[in-house]
């Protein structure tokens, strides 16, 4: 989680809606640069290799930094913006690289750096060296096990039958060298370490072992690289009270680029800055184009900027997705931002780049660090699982991050479009459309504090309120990590179907806060309107071991819930509220009807509807080679996406 600082979050709490690489080696610079490359300069084909740049005395995080590849097979290069160039080399042959560093006061340095690959065995890959501000967060990851051929290793399973991918066995994790990190054991597993970069005085790069037996029984290893950057200090007044990642504008030549830079996601401003220098996008452009929101854009890897600009020219065919970015102030998507969430301070949205990637090297640089509320709500007896449902079947593949998957700009559709249509939901709740004209005060949070009781959710309060008081109780337990009572950890999954079926809401997550029943309610409208997917949603029996579909037990669920009679004037009240240009009666009038999800069934027994014996495509995903079975997790209310 970003952090804020506590004396303007406190102010702001219950009014906003925040809602592997090899050895060690180095090369020798000429003498005519002052940059140090370090890294693996002998790598082999299938390796993960780390190129890193320094030069002593300098903050490589103030720096300017630009790499390029000269010579060899084309790769796919995703952090060319970093001290630390990382990449996998899929062919052998000679490759060149060339790197301009330009620090803070203006000084170019430039250096080449080439090497020509061997052919070894690389069975075991941690992923992915990492520039890092000291602080921050880290993350590395192995990918599944393959064979000498690249390909996915397999087993069938005693159990199912199956032919199911096989994993690593005795998997360690050691620091080489650096200074001492501590890893966080609660989040650490045998595929996945994280932990928060150490202090430094100066750019200092720590290394990684890790190793494992291979299922061939072979033993396998590996190392990887950590920059972690020497930063200028942060003010005890700084509006982010955690170290957050460098960000960049997607245009640098933008109308208000020193607000983006300076105003948004930065760790060196105190309070809000003026209306002058970061305003909402609506206020300068009613309609705006895909040019005129990239000019708000602000990434930490430049393929964030490109996908989202993609997404919006090929995705959002009926111009929603622009219209309801008037207002708001930036769009922020960076490698540490999870959950995604609108902070009305800035008047911007921050988006989990999960959601973004097309390549698995675009998404090896993403942290997976989990939502700091995942731990919430455990003592309870039961959970509520959800999921997008289209034509009887996940709306989406799943993709397990341990695998080297691709996918098109359309597959992003069920969860980048849902979420942008959440996210979307608190600044047009905070700043509707209608009222874009009147927007003044000195900042951005200032023309909020204007507002104060105005706003699409204080109106749904005073129009439709929910009712269950037992439901608001649990939704301060989920997500606001209130201890549960004696009562509420005796309550039974029949007892919270009970709770909330008949209420209004149109999930679990709506009692969370006023703000989150605005965004739950048109989320849910906008994706069955515009692309036939609904939610459902469910209550079971607890959290399962074994994690399976069919380990979860119904006691109630809705699929499309948004057309309860008792949910839909409440849903189409929003709507009318943040969508007033749109006909809200011939949309609400072409919604799917709810259908009942069967009590006493598994979550996987209700997926499909129909009454076909047809197997779910919910395994598309999973044919990576020999038929590979992975079981799809199930998503759980634990299981957090936005605020």
């Amino acid at each position: 989680m970003m952090r804020v600082n506590n004396k303007l979050f406190l102010a702001t709490a219950a009014l906003a809606m925040l809602a592997g690489c090899g050895g060690g080696s180095s090369s020798t610079p000429t003498p005519s640069s002052a940059i140090k490359i370090s890294g693996d300069l002998t790598p082999s084909v299938g390796e993960s290799v780390a190129l890193i740049a320094t030069v002593d005395g300098e903050k490589s995080d103030a720096a300017n930094i630009v790499w390029k590849q000269i010579k060899g097979d084309a790769l796919s290069l995703v952090a060319t913006n970093s001290a630390v160039l990382a990449f996998d080399v899929k062919k052998a042959g000679d490759y060149e690289f060339s790197v301009d560093f330009t620090t803070a006061n203006g000084n170019k340095h430039t250096e080449t750096v080439s090497f020509t690959t061997t052919v070894k065995e690389n069975l075991l890959n941690a992923r992915r060296d990492f520039s890092s501000r000291e602080g921050n967060k880290v993350s590395f990851k192995l990918s599944a096990p393959v064979d000498s051929e690249g390909k996915i290793v397999s087993v069938i399973s005693p159990t199912s039958g199956n032919r199911v991918a096989a994993e690593f066995t005795d998997v360690k994790w050691s620091q080489v060298s650096g200074p001492d990190v501590t890893f966080d054991d609660k989040n650490t597993n045998a595929y996945t370490v994280i932990f928060s970069a150490p202090q430094v005085t100066v750019d200092t790069i720590a290394t990684f072992a890790v190793s494992a037996t291979h299922p061939n029984g072979n033993k396998v290893s590996d190392t990887v690289h950590l920059l972690i950057q020497d930063i200028n200090t942060i003010p005890s007044s700084s509006i982010y009270d955690t170290v957050i990642a460098k960000v960049s504008p997607a245009n640098t030549g933008a109308p208000m680029v020193e607000g983006l830079n300076n105003c948004i996601y930065a760790n060196y401003f105190s309070a809000p800055c003026s209306l002058s220098r970061i305003n909402l996008i609506g206020q300068d452009q009613p309609n705006p184009s895909v040019d005129d929101i990239m000019d708000r854009v602000i990434t930490s890897h430049p393929w964030m900027a490109e996908n989202f600009r993609k997404f919006l020219t090929e995705e959002d065919q009926h111009g929603d997705f622009k219209k309801l970015l008037r207002s708001v102030s930036a769009v922020v998507i960076s490698y540490d931002i999870r959950p995604s969430y609108y902070w009305v301070a800035t008047g911007a949205i921050h988006l989990d780049p999960e959601d973004l990637w097309l390549t698995p090297e675009q998404r090896d640089v993403i942290d997976v660090a989990p939502d700091y509320r995942s731990s919430f709500g455990q003592e309870l007896q039961y959970v509520m699982p959800w999921r997008y449902v289209k034509d009887n079947d996940y709306a989406s593949s799943y993709y397990p991050r341990e695998y080297r998957f691709s996918r098109e700009i359309s597959d992003l559709v069920p969860d980048l479009g849902s979420l942008l249509y959440h996210e979307l939901a608190h600044a047009n709740d905070t700043f509707p459309s209608s009222t874009l004209n009147s927007v003044s005060g000195t900042s951005v949070y200032n023309a909020f504090q204007r507002r104060e009781g105005q706003t699409i959710a204080d109106k749904l309060t005073a129009a439709h309120p929910k009712g269950s008081e037992e439901m608001a109780a649990l939704g301060q337990v989920n997500y606001r990590g209130v201890s549960p009572t004696d009562v509420q950890k005796a309550y039974t999954p029949d007892d919270v179907a009970g709770f909330f079926s008949h209420d209004n809401a149109p999930t679990q997550y709506a009692y969370s806060s006023e703000a989150e029943d605005v965004a739950t309610l048109f989320d849910a409208a906008m994706m069955s309107a515009r692309y036939n997917i609904l939610r459902d949603e469910a209550v079971s029996t607890p959290r399962h071991a074994t994690d399976s579909s069919q380990s979860y037990v119904l006691s109630w669920g809705q699929r499309g819930r948004v057309t309860d009679p008792a949910v839909m004037p409440r849903s189409k009240f929003v709507f009318d509220l943040i969508f007033p240009e749109l006909d809200s009666d011939a949309i609400y009038t072409a919604l799917p009807p709810v259908k009942s999800l069967k009590p006493g069934l598994s979550w996987f027994d209700v997926l499909d509807l129909s009454g076909s014996n047809a197997a779910p495509k919910q395994q598309k995903a999973y044919s990576l080679n020999s038929n590979i079975k992975v079981e799809r997790p199930v998503e759980l209310d634990l299981t957090r996406r936005y605020k």
